[in-house]
């Protein structure tokens, strides 16, 4: 497995609300193995939030860990993509997803189990090969000297 499944968190506020941002300890592997050239966000707007910590409400939180499961098992099961970064604000939950081919990446979350319901999510996608989107938060959130 080029990413183990150690993640890092880092809060904080952003516009007065809180923030988690959660990321692959060892992301750099995938990064250097070059092989994950395709960006895909997907988002998770809540209907629902706290509004005390504008995460959120816990009715929902219920089912966002359902499917961030569900889509870790299924669009990692061959290595195809791998989620690297999971952001949390303003009642919007956000991966950032690398994957080897969009096509490989859109049967994985076609398998996602949905006896539920549909999920609430948005799906976008770029080729991003330098791993800008990632970089870019990544960037922002480490210390300062």
């Amino acid at each position: 497995m080029l990413a183990n499944n150690r993640w890092v968190r880092a809060s904080g506020t952003l516009h007065d609300k809180p923030i988690s941002i959660q990321y692959r300890e060892d992301w750099a592997l995938a990064k250097d193995a070059g092989d994950y050239p395709i960006c895909v966000q997907i988002a998770w707007n809540a209907a629902t939030t706290d509004d005390s910590t504008g995460f959120p409400a816990l009715s929902e939180q219920s089912a966002i860990l359902t499917f961030s499961e569900h889509l870790q098992r299924q669009a990692e099961a061959e290595e195809n993509a791998l989620i690297l970064m999971v952001i949390t604000h303003a009642g919007v939950n956000q991966w950032i997803i690398y994957a080897r081919d969009l096509e490989s990446f859109k049967q994985a979350l076609d398998s996602i189990p949905t006896s539920a319901g549909l999920y609430p999510i948005e799906v976008v996608a770029d080729e991003d090969p330098q791993w800008q989107t990632f970089s870019q938060v990544y960037q922002v959130i480490q210390p300062q000297p």
